[in-house]
């Protein structure tokens, strides 16, 4: 198998020029195996990483034997260059990652082939998540598959609790009484509330029955200044500026700038982050895993928030001489023995329902998993989360003193133009 690791825009442009190759025939739909098969995995890459994919290979080649994986590693800040240079130079992967809210805006950029009737001929896919999978699709044709999902959870000491009397939350008010308890038992933050935390923040969202933004005559009309969900935005936002359980220092950051390394340390009460965190928290301070559980994010009166299932999703590039090769190559990565082993490595739930984490502590994310939803499905979404950092800005001016009713108008009104593009 050959690696590759795109560094800067120009490597994309010359990566891109190589990547499919060769004429219009499918050559593995017509049964010859094409000479290579070019995939794209998103992040930078790990030495467990490239042994995992060498055995998806291996399993690959029982069915290929004559054709080379060639692997490219794309680093996140270099993706959205990386794509819009092979879409504008017509060419691109057989396979790729994508992240799973960009999955929209390349179906409706064009660029992702239509994978409905493979879909249709894998028994395997009928394990998939269904929520998950809706989003792979549009005009009733599918254009990608789940791989794997990230949902999150409230992690705590189960040592404190126990010392402290604290039973887990089951609302907010008890989510604050719990707070207040740890901050004054244990003399640190009772919770950690960054403001730049849209999929945590949006579970509060959901869980006091308000929306984001909902379809009406086929546009996206944003609900943020509904009194639901400025009620769960106060609540969260009042868990730093008005009951004073959660430290000001994470105003304007994420769960990874402060909050996960302080609660590994024995610094913070709680946090809300996902099953992948514990193999980072472990390099942290191993010493004191068997002290960290997790719960679900509460709803205000009683109940589990549903919660947004960030994660990748597969596909198979538009341009790909080598479409069936391609998607038996996605069956192979994505087979239930697979699926296993990278939720066991990366510490991602599999958007397979026949697939659990060995780690018995991460086993409550499946429990939670069971209870997704997802963000407005527009190819808007992007930049309304990522580029403009609608709800973490409104949230953090929250906390800095500004009326909620005014940062919410705001961010209702950038709803409605950003996600209908």
């Amino acid at each position: 198998m050959k690696y590759f690791k795109v560094v800067a825009a120009a490597a994309a442009i010359a990566l891109a020029a190589t990547a499919c190759g060769g004429d219009d025939k499918d050559d593995s739909a017509a049964g010859k195996d094409p000479a290579t098969l070019k995939v794209w995995m998103m992040g930078d890459g790990t030495p467990e990483q490239t042994k995992f994919l060498d055995g998806v290979e291996a399993e690959f080649k029982q069915k290929h034997p004559n054709t080379d994986v060639q692997i490219k590693y794309v680093p996140w800040p270099q993706v959205a260059p990386t794509f819009q240079k092979a879409a504008a130079g017509g060419e691109g992967p057989d396979v790729t990652e994508l992240g799973n809210t960009d999955v929209q805006s390349h179906i409706e950029q064009g660029n992702l082939a239509d994978i409905t009737d493979e879909l249709d001929g894998w028994a395997d896919g009928k394990t998939l998540n269904k929520t998950a999978l809706a989003n792979d699709q549009g005009d009733g044709k599918t254009y990608a598959v789940p791989w794997y999902g990230g949902v999150r959870g409230i992690w705590y000491r189960t040592d404190w609790f126990q010392e402290l009397g604290i039973q887990q939350p089951k609302t907010w008010a008890d989510l604050t009484a719990a707070a207040k308890k740890i901050q004054d038992g244990k003399k640190v933050p009772g919770i950690g509330a960054p403001s730049d935390q849209t999929n945590a923040l949006v579970s509060f969202i959901w869980g006091n029955g308000g929306e984001v933004a909902v379809k009406e005559g086929g546009k996206w009309a944003g609900r943020l200044d509904q009194p639901q969900a400025a009620e769960a935005v106060n609540f969260y936002a009042g868990l730093v500026s008005k009951e004073k359980v959660a430290p000001e220092k994470y105003i304007g950051k994420n769960e990874l700038e402060g909050p996960q390394r302080d609660f590994a340390l024995g610094k913070l009460g709680m946090y809300i982050d996902g099953s992948w965190a514990l193999k980072e928290m472990k390099k942290i301070s191993e010493k004191d895993a068997g002290k960290w559980g997790v719960f679900p994010i509460p709803t205000k009166t009683g109940g589990n928030a549903p919660v947004m299932a960030g994660g990748s999703d597969l596909a198979v590039w538009k341009d790909s001489k080598a479409k069936g090769a391609a998607f038996d190559y996605i069956t192979v990565l994505n087979n239930a023995k697979n699926a296993k082993a990278w939720a066991d490595y990366s510490g991602f739930s599999s958007m397979r329902s026949d697939v659990k984490f060995t780690d018995p502590k991460l086993e409550i994310f499946t429990q939670i998993a069971t209870n997704t939803k997802f963000t407005p499905i527009s190819a808007g979404w992007g930049e309304f989360e990522q580029a403009k950092k609608v709800l973490p800005n409104a949230v953090k001016a929250i906390m800095q003193g500004k009326s909620a009713d005014g940062e919410l108008k705001k961010a209702n009104e950038q709803a409605n133009t950003l996600l209908n593009p």
